[in-house]
Order: C-alpha cells, then structure tokens, then sequence
C-alpha cells in the first residue's frame, strides 16, 4: 500500500494537485526520494 501511495502522492504533486507540505507526514520521504530518482533517470 505504501508504494502505492508513493506514487499517487508523486503524480498529485508533479501536476501541481499537491505540495509536498501538503501531503501526510508519513509520505513526505518516500515521496521525495521517488520524485528525486524520476529526475535521475531522465
């Protein structure tokens, strides 16, 4: 379920639904990390 959300969280926030403040506190690193590693990759 984590990974899940990670990932519900990230598309909220890389199409501006959300911030990152916005979000629960829970999600606030992994969701940072996975947004950080998308960059990597490109």
């Amino acid at each position: 379920m984590l990974n899940y959300m990670v990932q519900v969280y990230a598309f909220l926030i890389k199409n501006n639904r959300r911030t990152i403040e916005a979000i629960p506190e829970q999600y606030k690193i992994p969701v940072s990390e996975y947004l950080a590693k998308q960059v990597e990759e490109v």
